[in-house]
C-alpha cells in the first residue's frame, strides 16, 4: 500500500469515527450499556435530568430562553451553516416541526456559527426553515450540555424541560424508534 493510499484509509477512518449515523443511545446494544453508565459516556448527556440553563441569543441578538417552549416537547437541535450532516437533516427536520401539533410539540435549532447572524438567517432562507432558531457559543453550550464538541447533536426533550434521549451526528427523525419515543412522550 502506498503512503497516499494509507492516509486515505485513515482520514476515512477518522471521518468514519466522527460521523455517526445518529443512533439512539438506547438501540446501540446491550453489550454497550452492560460495560459503561451514563456518566462514563464522553461526550453524552445525562438522560432523564432537566435541559441545563443554555446561554443564547435570538437572531435579533436578545436573550433567549428555552422555557418558552415547557409544555411542549422538543426536538432540539445543534448545528452549524458550514456542516453537511447539519444541511441534510434540517429538512426532514422542517417536515417534523410541522407533521405535529404545535401547541404539543416543536423543534427548536441551535447554531454554533460564529460572526455575524445575517449567515445563519440567509442559510435558514435558503433552506426554509420555519422553527425556531437562537445562537449559541459552541464550546459554552458544549461544556454546559455534556456533549464532545461537534455538530450536529439532537436531543429529545420532554414537555417538563427533562433530556429523554440525544444523538451524535446527523439525525434521522422518522425512524420507527425516533417516532415512537416522540408519540411516547406525546402521550404523556
Amino acid at each position: 500500500m502506498t503512503r497516499r493510499g494509507l492516509l486515505r484509509g485513515l482520514i476515512a477512518a477518522a471521518f468514519a469515527a466522527g460521523c455517526g449515523e445518529g443512533t439512539p443511545r438506547a438501540e446501540q446494544g446491550a453489550d454497550a450499556a452492560a460495560t459503561r453508565t451514563v456518566a462514563e459516556m464522553p461526550g453524552s448527556p445525562a438522560l432523564n435530568e432537566p435541559l441545563p440553563l443554555l446561554d443564547l441569543t435570538d437572531l435579533g441578538g436578545e436573550t433567549a430562553d428555552l422555557d418558552q417552549f415547557r409544555g411542549r416537547v422538543v426536538v432540539l437541535n445543534m448545528w452549524a451553516t458550514w456542516c453537511i450532516p447539519c444541511r441534510d437533516e434540517m429538512p426532514e427536520l422542517e417536515l417534523m416541526h410541522g407533521r405535529y401539533p404545535s401547541d404539543a410539540f416543536t423543534v427548536v435549532g441551535i447554531s454554533i456559527d460564529e460572526g455575524e447572524t445575517s449567515l445563519v438567517e440567509g442559510f435558514l432562507e435558503e433552506y426554509e426553515i420555519s422553527y425556531p432558531n437562537f445562537i449559541g457559543d459552541g464550546p459554552t453550550l458544549f461544556e454546559a450540555m455534556g456533549l464532545y464538541p461537534g455538530v450536529p447533536h439532537t436531543l429529545l426533550v420532554d414537555a417538563e424541560g427533562i433530556v429523554r434521549e440525544h444523538w451524535s451526528g446527523r439525525f434521522h427523525p422518522f425512524e420507527p424508534v425516533t417516532e415512537a419515543l416522540v408519540a411516547q412522550l406525546l402521550a404523556g
